[in-house]
């Protein structure tokens, strides 16, 4: 199920889903949560945090979050391809449980 909308169908297999959520550094899964957090304020089918919110949010530079947002792109299997590619790491990131939103709602209260 597609929670972000411009997420094209990236043809997500069964051993992608299988494989569950790869090992994340801390900073890799704030990135997600905060990535995923318009969810928690909006209806679904929303757009993901955009590079500037990510790095307000978490007090870094834009081109730190670049880095991270490739880092993730690797280690969930997110080409180039069509659509949104962070709607598509948001979508994979929650549909892998990498993030829940369990995770958004308590980071958002922290």
């Amino acid at each position: 199920r597609l929670l972000f909308r411009n997420s094209a169908d990236v043809g997500w297999t069964v051993t992608a889903a299988e494989a569950g959520a790869p090992a994340l550094t801390p900073r890799e899964h704030d990135v997600l949560a905060v990535l995923c957090r318009p969810l928690l304020d909006r209806d679904l089918f929303t757009e993901p945090s955009s590079i500037r919110e990510i790095a307000e949010d978490l007090v870094v530079s834009e081109a730190a979050i670049k880095q991270h947002l490739a880092n993730l792109y690797g280690k969930f299997d997110v080409g180039e391809g069509t659509g949104n590619r962070r709607s598509r790491l948001a979508n994979e990131a929650l549909r892998r449980g990498a993030v829940t939103l369990a995770d958004l709602k308590r980071d958002q209260e922290g």
